[in-house]
């Protein structure tokens, strides 16, 4: 009796679904790996006050003038409200003000809880920014921790806002 053999589709069939999947294993190694992957670049207020007081990082705080005016500003924290002028053009210009223009420079972005500074943390990688981190429970605290003011860090107010 004759063994049947499989058409050849079959074969290059596997074999394409074998290429396929080790192309997926090795770019999720890549991706897996890569520095500045989201939990890398997220920080929290302790280690973002930590960092700053040492001069280690640029914290700025990217909420409204109306917010820092009630809550005040983290006290080592520049203003770079992502509702400036000109919208996103308007808050790069201010970011690139802040920073020298060096963007390898450390920067944490801070806002009320994580959404706005996670959406500025992303638009400043896709302009070239290198070391951006997220403080990514913000002032008033989020699932992820409690914030900066629950904290007890320390604030200054914010009269010419």
């Amino acid at each position: 009796m004759a063994i049947a053999q499989r058409p050849p589709f079959y074969r290059d069939g596997r074999r394409l679904l074998r290429y396929l999947l080790a192309a997926a294993l090795v770019a999720a190694s890549i991706f897996l790996t890569a520095p500045g992957r989201a939990e890398e670049s997220r920080i929290d207020a302790d280690e973002a006050h930590r960092r700053a007081a040492a001069g280690e990082i640029l914290l700025i705080d990217i909420r409204t003038p109306r917010e820092w005016r009630r809550t005040g500003l983290p006290a080592d924290a520049a203003r770079a409200t992502l509702r400036a002028p000109h919208g996103n053009d308007g808050f790069l210009d201010r970011i690139e003000r802040l920073t020298g223009g060096q963007r390898g420079a450390p920067v944490a972005l801070i806002c009320a809880a994580g959404v706005r500074s996670a959406h500025a943390t992303r638009l400043l990688r896709q302009h070239g920014y290198t070391a951006v981190l997220d403080v990514h429970e913000g002032m008033l605290g989020n699932g992820a921790g409690a914030g900066w003011l629950k904290r007890d860090l320390p604030v200054r107010s914010c009269d010419d806002c």
